[in-house]
Parts: C-alpha cells; structure tokens; sequence
C-alpha cells in the first residue's frame, strides 16, 4: 500500500513516498520542493505528479509551532483509563484546548508514583487547512502528528534500538533536526523521550552557507537550557544530528566543542543520515541533495505508522479509554430478571393503554404547534446569522491594542515600531501586522508565547539580525490573526452588558453612556501605529 508523508512551511514541501507491507516498508521517493508563488495545493499536486505518484494515504507531520506542548504528572492511574485523565487535566490548563481541541499524549516514565507524560494540544484551526489540502488533491488523510516525536520515533525505532549498551551510565541524547531558521531538540535519557522544544534560529546567509557562529552560538545556549530544564545540567550530553557530513560536519563540530565547554566529559557527536537508516537507494539519496536531514520526521513517520503507530503523537488518532469487555456469561446469568421484569411492566401497561392514547393525542397536538413555532424560530436564527456574518468584521481595534500592550514583553526587550491592523470584510475577523525591534531571539518566542491563544493565531513573518551596537539588534515581523468567532463573542458580550444596564434601575444612565451603531462600509478597514504613537501608549501604561 502506497503511505505519503508530507511536510510543509511557507518556503518548500518535503515529501517521503514509501511502500509499505506489514511492518516492512520501501522507499519509493523522496523530495525537498520549493514552492515559489503557487498554491500549496497546486504545489502539492505538481510534486505528486513529478514523482509519478497515485492517490494514497497521507501522513502530515506539524512543527511544534502549530501545537501546544507540555510535560505532565499524573497520578497512578490504569494505563486503560489514563486518556480521560489527560484530556481533563489537558483542558484546564492549555489555552487551546477547547472541548473541540485535538490531544494525544505519550508517556514517558510510569511507576507506582505516578505517571510522566508528554502531552500536545492543538485546535480545528490548524487541522481544518491540512484536510482541506490533502482532500482538495484527491488523497486521504490518515494522520497528523507532532514532528519532533516522528523524528524521535525513528531514532528510537531504527538507531538506538540496534545500539543500545548495557551501561547503567548512559549519557543524555540531544537529538537535534534543523528545519529552515529552526531547530527541534528531543532530549533522550535511558531511551525514553525527557524534553522536547522548538527553538528559532538566526537565519543563514544562503543555503549553501553551512555553519554560521551566530547560529552555532544560539543553539549551543539553547541546548544547555533545555538540559537545565529537565535536570541534566553538568551531565554527559552526546548530539545526534539528522543530516550528512557535506553539511552538517563544521556545525556539529563546532556545536559540541561549545557544549563541551560547561560538562566534564567529551560531548560525542554523530550524523545520521534518515533515508540511509532505512536502505533507501542511492539514487532516492542523492535526488534530496544535502538537506536530507529535513526528512527525518517523515521517514519517522511512516517507520512508526507501519511498526509502532504508539511512538507517535497523532492529532487525528488520539488515544482513546478502552472499553471494558463484559462477561458474556455474566450477561447471560443476568438476562432472566430484566426479561421477567419487563414482562411485568408490559402487562400493567397492557392495563393503561387507553389513557396512554389520550395522553399521545394530546402531546401530537402540542407538537405539532411547537412544529410551527419551530419553522418560525429556524427562518429567524438564519437572518440572524447573516447579520452576524456580516458584523463579524467590525473588529474592535482598542480592545485588541489593549490586550496587545498587556501581554507583550516590556519596552526594555521589545520596542514597536510600527502596527497595521486589518479588518476582513468576506470572512470576518481581521489581523494585525507587528514590526519591532528585540534584543534576542528568545524575547520574540516569549511575545508569540503571550499573545496567542485560541482565537488569536500568530505566525513569525520575518527576523533580521541588524547591523547595529545598540541593544536592540534584531527586527521581526509577526503576524497576529484575530478569529471572527473572537469578534462575535465580544459582540455578544458587550449587547449583554447592554441588556442588563438597561434592565437595572440605573439603566436609563448606563444606556446613555453605551456607543450607538456604528457605521460599516464594504471595504476592509485599516488602522496603523506608528512608533511615537505606540511609545506614547506605553508611556501612559506605564504611568498608570
């Protein structure tokens, strides 16, 4: 059976095509493909179609920036039960994960204590566009999972399997799979899964540029501080590249002799080569040129769909409760006293079936007026939501930039140099276009961190490194998407207020001070920032 692994980002689509029997799988292609200025379903269909490839199932791998991702404790649950406990725990405590969120979960440590576990979140906002893409070409979608656990799968299914020592001393795995300016790390302790973390990096020159000391720098720090986190700090600690010697052998060189700097002992390094882990021919190798480390969550991917689909954390296949299985002979011994019991109750029914036909006339009747009200009720909510529809545009800007100057960094780490702010008229909801300055990479994780959450979607458009001695020597472009479900709920929200002030004896002065309708044109309408403006906002902030 033909299995398609796809991956995608705003610049390229990675692809791995394999056929797969059992538990044995073959390599039939693979490919890095830019996308340029087509569609991602035009895109998506061309590569199909370049590789001579039939309609299939496909399996999706997601970065760690379209989900949320935390380490969790629970209690010593049955394993059977432990589903339920995740979602429940899941839902109170992730901003997106909603009773319509997508969570699964892998466990990485379970003893009488308790249970570890790895647990993701993500919401019909990201898995709705990747159906919608797969579907569009004619493929079916038979999985979504996390990439960095794909990645992590293969290393763990195909790598550490056939080398694993019998040493009580083994040393901490930082596995490490660069993709575009980004990095994941899964750290790896006694070959279960103890940390994982998506990291931006400074942006290469060129691609053909291999090893840059800014790059080589951030993620050295960013390694040590994923190891203080889980409490590896001042241990051993080997790096696992995916990736080729042509590429990657100058950075990971470099990258240990800075990690070595802070642990006793020598930081071992290793470069391994995805397709080649699982005999790919050379010709698929060398059609990936030397980015074939991008490849690994994919090839990941279809190795734990095949062998293991449990190493896998699966936003279409969640793990679900088992059922129990009842004994049938149990059921069996059970079934006489329902039965004798519902003889008897048949029988005094029998007795009252001629009031029972007045009491079924009667509640006809009144169905039937309630069928009447209910056409009137349905023809009154579809003009409703047309109104709806057509005010979920009308975003309230202020609300936004209040928000917006509550939960983002301070100045001293993030200076605003200029906000665009976007209704969308067709669809509702709007977005709004950020550039600023910060003084490192981590101050813009820190502000995607804060400001999204279920309904407000932000995506990095841009980050430049700039040429300058002051501190603020980094320039982003961040995107933030407010939802029109956000809109209509504030709406809704504030017409509440409304009633209710109304409503008081005070109402009279309450409805006085409320805002009447506002106009609204067809176009979108747009408000900007500029720095002193946004300076000033501070400023009063601040005073406050």
């Amino acid at each position: 059976m033909l299995r398609i692994a796809l991956d995608w980002d705003d610049e390229q689509i990675r692809m791995v095509a394999a056929d797969v029997g059992g538990r044995h799988l073959k390599l039939r292609a693979a490919a890095v493909v830019p996308i340029g200025d087509r569609e991602l379903a035009t895109a998506l269909a061309d590569t199909m179609r370049d590789h001579s490839l039939d309609k299939g199932e496909c399996l999706v791998a997601i970065g760690r920036d379209r989900a949320e991702l935390r380490q969790m404790d629970f209690p010593p649950v049955p394993l059977e039960e432990l589903p339920e406990v995740v979602r429940f725990q899941a839902i109170r405590q992730f901003a997106s994960a909603g009773d319509s969120a997508a969570i699964d979960y892998i466990t990485t440590h379970v003893d009488d204590e308790g249970i570890k576990a790895i647990v993701a979140a993500t919401g019909p906002n990201q898995l709705n566009p990747i159906r919608q893409a797969i579907e569009s070409g004619g493929w079916t979608l038979q999985r979504v999972a996390l990439r960095p656990i794909a990645a992590a799968a293969l290393y763990r299914m195909k790598v550490a399997s056939g080398t694993k020592e019998a040493d009580d001393s083994e040393p901490t795995i930082a596995l490490i799979d660069l993709v575009a300016d980004e990095a994941e790390i899964v750290l790896l302790r006694d070959g279960e899964i103890v940390f994982v973390r998506s990291v931006r990096l400074p942006a290469r020159p060129s691609e053909s540029d291999a090893v840059s000391s800014a790059r080589t720098n951030s993620l050295a720090g960013e390694i040590r501080r994923s190891l203080i986190a889980c409490g590896g700090a001042g241990q051993q600690c080997d790096l696992v590249m995916w990736g080729t010697e042509e590429r990657h052998a100058d950075e990971i060189k470099q990258l240990a002799e800075r990690i070595g700097q802070h642990q006793d002992t020598p930081c071992h390094t290793r470069l391994i080569d995805p397709l080649e882990v699982v005999g790919a021919d050379e010709s698929i190798r060398t059609s990936t040129g030397s980015m074939v480390g991008r490849l690994a969550p994919l090839v990941g991917l279809l190795v734990a769909d095949a062998g293991n689909p449990g190493e896998l954390i699966d936003f279409l296949n969640p793990r679900k409760t088992v059922e129990v299985t009842t004994d049938k002979r149990k059921v069996a011994a059970m079934v006489g006293i329902p039965m004798a019991l519902a003889l008897g109750v048949i029988w005094m029914l029998w007795g009252n079936l001629s009031r029972l036909d007045e009491q079924i006339e009667t509640q006809t009747a009144a169905n039937a007026e309630l069928r009447t009200k209910t056409k009137t009720s349905d023809k009154m909510i579809e003009r409703t939501e047309l109104i709806d529809q057509f005010l979920d545009s009308d975003v309230n800007w202020l609300d936004e930039f209040e928000r917006l100057a509550i939960t983002m960094p301070p100045a001293d780490e993030l200076i605003i140099k200029e906000v665009n702010a976007v209704s969308n008229p067709r669809e509702g909801g709007g977005r709004i276009v950020i550039s600023g300055l910060v003084t490192s990479p981590e101050v813009i994780d820190a502000f995607e961190t804060a400001i999204r959450d279920e309904t407000h979607q932000v995506t990095g458009d841009k980050v430049t490194q700039l040429a300058t001695d002051d501190a603020y020597r980094w320039q982003m472009i961040e995107t933030i998407a407010v939802a029109p479900s956000a809109v209509r709920e504030k709406r809704y929200e504030r017409m509440k207020a409304l009633q209710q002030a109304q409503s008081s004896p005070s109402g009279s002065d309450d409805a006085s001070e409320t805002p009447g309708n506002e106009e609204r044109s067809e176009e979108s309408t747009e408000v900007t920032m500029t720095e002193s403006e946004m300076t000033a906002t501070e400023n009063t902030e601040a005073r406050s």
